[in-house]
């Protein structure tokens, strides 16, 4: 309480001991409010600012009231229904797969390698008057789908003497309208000048192109 000098003189009176007591009381309590509201502001030798109920150098200023307190408007909550979230931009369209032969799919053709070549024999016809030679490869073609038409089958033949010396020719013979798990007959035939002499001959036969259909 030295902080706060208060000089009260009192005179006490018989029954008024209790009420001069109350009195007192409230006196030192208004005189600590009034004190304890009072704030000092003090700068340090080393420039620190320290702030303190009492002039603790004699040299602290009283600091005066703040600006008044302002009134920020509170934001009403937004209802869960009301609150949805963002919604995302659907994904463009993914574009229609473009059918390529022999994936598997009901959609593709199916592979070329489904044409088999069977029976392959190459038979030589020579005419010796008129100096032409002509060279046969007959052949079985098998469609193994059972659903595509091979519209068209083209094969690669090629002719060659056993002895591989004389002779190394080629020739392309198409068929159309091979129908599903259909097998038919094909020649191909090449003509040609005879060679210098006559020996036996063989064929190498490979699909080179199939048009398919449905």
């Amino acid at each position: 309480m030295d902080n706060f000098p208060l000089t009260l003189i009192l005179s006490l009176k018989r029954r008024g001991n209790a009420s001069v007591l109350v009195v007192v009381g409230c006196c030192v309590l208004l005189g600590a409010s009034a004190a304890s509201a009072q704030m000092w502001r003090c700068t340090q030798p080393d420039g620190t600012v320290i702030f303190s109920d009492r002039n603790l150098t004699g040299q602290c200023a009283p600091m005066g009231e703040g600006p008044p307190l302002l009134r920020v408007p509170s934001i009403p909550p937004v209802p869960a229904e009301e609150a949805e979230p963002e919604r995302a931009t659907p994904a463009p369209p993914e574009p229609a797969p473009v059918p390529t032969p022999g994936r598997g799919r009901r959609i593709d053709p199916p592979s070329d390698a489904i044409i088999m070549i069977r029976d392959l024999t190459a038979v030589p016809s020579f005419n010796s008057l008129l100096g032409i030679a002509n060279y046969q490869a007959k052949m079985l073609l098998e469609n193994g789908d059972s659903e595509w038409t091979a519209e068209k089958v083209c094969i690669n033949v090629r002719f060659r003497d056993v002895t591989l010396i004389f002779l190394d020719v080629q020739q392309v013979g198409c068929l159309e309208g091979l129908k599903p798990l259909d097998t038919r007959e094909f020649t191909v035939t090449y003509t040609g000048m005879v060679p210098p002499r006559l020996f036996p001959i063989r064929a190498e036969a490979t699909v080179d192109y199939v048009k398919w259909t449905k």
